[in-house]
């Protein structure tokens, strides 16, 4: 019988209501079935996470919620392999990427919000308008937050999207994308193991268009936390407006690496090959665009193709694979009409590598390099998210800057220069939300991650990130010894 993969509500996994087909984009086989939901099964959910809030809110502290989140650590520690092999065969990402990158990383940043002490409720503070009085700022949780997950770095997301506003005092909906839930459902259930309330983290499967647009539309989530494209976002956006939710947006991007003649050219090749072929090029802050010193440019890009070459495609989940394959067929559709405009409109493909050894029935695109593009066109303007890389050459440092600032996006940067007077100050010219001096992809939970412009609004990670997931409560306490209040009183009421 198929496996079917249901909703998490409660402590309980339900699988009754419409089946979706889900399916592994490494070779297309089946894996089973996911539950859709429907407005009633989201609603429910939600009932169950107001109900935990409040019995688990007012009895816990940062300190026993952390307790919690460290001893999830330690499960999802002893089934890291579980996880890698579920990661992989779900997005069809490289086995060697989920193995030694993605869980480990992700198994890092639950300790990180484990053992954090930057993080307090509260603190104290004197009016200097009012002598002799005083006051508690309280970091009050926002109550249930809707987290509605992307399907490129499932696991990571989930454990973004869920341990930070946990931590803060808060419950959860998570909605994993319906292409990729088997890791973020693995966690609720381990959440469950590890002494988390039932409840306290429910899990609602299915489409955005049906169980996402249910979740936002509802006037009993207090909060949105969304990680999608910038189109989606925008929607998301307008309907939480309507009835006043805090929203967190981490969109799209269309990242640069500058890279200045006097760089490690070959550490920097690997950094820029890293920072767009990393996961297929899906993901959000991948450097997609190279603006490249025209003076090394063809011996940079030759460099690249060599070691592009050198990078072994074949089934993802063996661990000599370099090369992960799409997550969806919507989006190998979407990469292919791109690069067939830009061919249209006079682009030129420098390089494509041959994916022969890739499994039948996968969904695969081959590592791409465009060149002879101008900025204003679509591929350059426009977020790819796929394993294409477009460059650009330059002359002076005034011409990089502009090109990097020239999109509509600004969610990460890297520069490559032995220079560091220089990266420091063009990093902080660069309008983006992360800048990388002579590395590329190193996420670091320490470190708020989020965009600029039309790459989001919010932050994940660090402080900043557990902050979004809370509003600002002032209590004042009155001293009436000082005689303010009666001063301020008289205004209104005469002395009898």
């Amino acid at each position: 019988m198929d496996k079917v993969f249901g909703n998490i509500i409660n402590g309980k996994e339900e699988t009754d209501g419409e089946k979706i087909p889900l399916n592994s984009p490494v070779d297309g086989s089946l894996i089973g079935y996911i539950v859709n939901s429907g407005r009633e099964t989201v609603e429910r959910a939600i009932k169950s996470s107001r109900e935990a809030f409040i019995k688990f809110y007012g009895s816990s502290t940062i300190s026993s919620r952390q307790k919690l989140i460290g001893k999830l650590a330690e499960i999802v520690q002893e089934k890291a392999d579980t996880y890698a092999q579920l990661e992989s065969q779900n997005t069809g990402k490289t086995i060697r990427q989920s193995t030694f990158m993605d869980i480990p990383l992700a198994i890092s940043h639950i300790r990180y919000f484990a053992e954090t002490d930057e993080f307090k409720f509260q603190r104290n503070i004197t009016h200097p308008e009012y002598p002799g009085t005083e006051g508690i700022v309280q970091n009050a949780p926002m109550g249930v937050v809707a987290s509605i997950a992307p399907w490129n770095v499932p696991f990571l997301m989930a454990v973004w999207k869920v341990i930070p506003p946990v931590l803060a005092g808060n419950s959860v909906v998570i909605k994993p994308s319906h292409y990729t839930p088997l890791t973020a459902m693995e966690l609720v259930k381990d959440m469950k193991v590890a002494g988390f309330p039932d409840g306290l983290v429910n899990l609602v499967n299915g489409t955005g268009r049906t169980t996402g647009t249910y979740l936002i539309e509802s006037d009993n989530i207090d909060m949105i936390s969304f990680t999608g494209s910038t189109p989606t976002g925008s929607k998301v956006m307008e309907q939480a407006a309507k009835n006043i939710k805090k929203v967190s947006l981490e969109l799209g991007g269309k990242s640069p690496n500058i890279v200045f003649a006097d760089a490690d050219l070959d550490h920097a090749v690997k950094g820029v090959i890293f920072g767009i072929f990393l996961n297929a090029g899906q993901l959000c802050e991948s450097a997609s665009r190279l603006i490249i010193e025209e003076s090394v440019m063809d011996k940079f890009m030759e460099k690249m193709k060599t070691y592009l070459e050198s990078m072994k495609s074949g089934n993802p989940m063996e661990f000599e694979t370099d090369i992960s394959a799409i997550t969806t067929r919507e989006q190998k559709d979407k990469i292919d009409s791109l690069i067939k405009e830009t061919v249209d409109a006079g682009g030129k493909i420098f390089y494509s590598r041959n994916m022969k050894d890739a499994p039948d029935n996968g969904i695969y695109f081959p590592p791409t390099l465009l060149s002879g593009l101008h900025p204003g066109s679509g591929v350059s303007d426009e977020e790819i998210f796929g394993p294409v890389l477009t460059v650009y050459p330059f002359r002076s440092e005034e011409e990089a800057i502009e090109l990097a600032n020239g999109t509509k996006y600004g969610l990460a940067a890297g520069i490559w220069t032995r220079d560091l007077n220089r990266a420091a100050r063009i990093a902080s010219m660069i309008q983006a939300g992360t800048v990388w001096i002579n590395e590329y992809h190193l996420l670091s939970a320490a470190a708020p991650r989020g965009g600029f412009k039309k790459s989001g609004i919010g932050r994940e990670l660090g402080i900043e990130g557990i902050m979004e997931y809370t509003q600002t409560r002032h209590i004042f306490y009155g001293n009436n010894a000082s005689g303010m209040s009666n001063i301020a009183y008289g205004i209104l009421i005469k002395s009898t």
